[in-house]
């Protein structure tokens, strides 16, 4: 029994040894040839910006791949409680309409945000707000709206 048990090892062992197959990968050297390759996908581009006012400050991360923004938006008011938001949107031109995710002062809400990205600099849209019917807080009056206008600033 030993020994059958043995032969039929052997035999299977055998049998999935031989059904290895080489592969082979013949290489050809073509001089002069131009060979095309596509672009690499697009990297998303970080920029950050900075607002300092007397104690307060703003910070803004920007994240561009294409025509579409990403980032954080982080305002620290001094003996207030700070304002950190997450957003993301579509850039048209130099304006960017994005939707943030907020938290102040314990409270979790969404809100409309505008940016004007001009050139060294990154305009920040501020004004009353009134909350839509899809529970997302937008401009009552976006020609009522003041701004603060942030440098470019190195990211860390």
């Amino acid at each position: 029994m030993k020994n059958t048990i043995a032969l039929l090892a052997s035999g299977l062992l055998m049998a999935v040894s031989c059904q290895k197959k080489e592969d082979k990968t013949e290489t050809t050297v073509v001089e002069d040839t131009t060979v095309e390759q596509t672009a690499p996908e697009a990297v998303a581009e970080k920029q950050c910006y900075l607002k300092v006012m007397a104690k307060d400050s703003i910070i803004v991360e920007v994240e561009r791949n294409g025509d579409s923004i990403h980032g954080i938006y982080h305002w620290k008011p001094f003996e207030k409680d700070k304002k950190i938001s997450t957003y993301k949107g579509i850039l048209n031109g130099n304006t960017a309409n994005v939707v943030a995710s907020s938290q102040q002062e314990g409270m979790n809400y969404k809100e409309e945000i505008v940016f004007i990205v001009t050139g060294k600099n990154l305009e920040v849209k501020f004004g009353e707000m009134v909350e839509g019917k899809d529970g997302i807080w937008k401009y009552k009056d976006m020609n009522a709206t003041s701004k603060e206008v942030l440098d470019k600033v190195d990211c860390k």
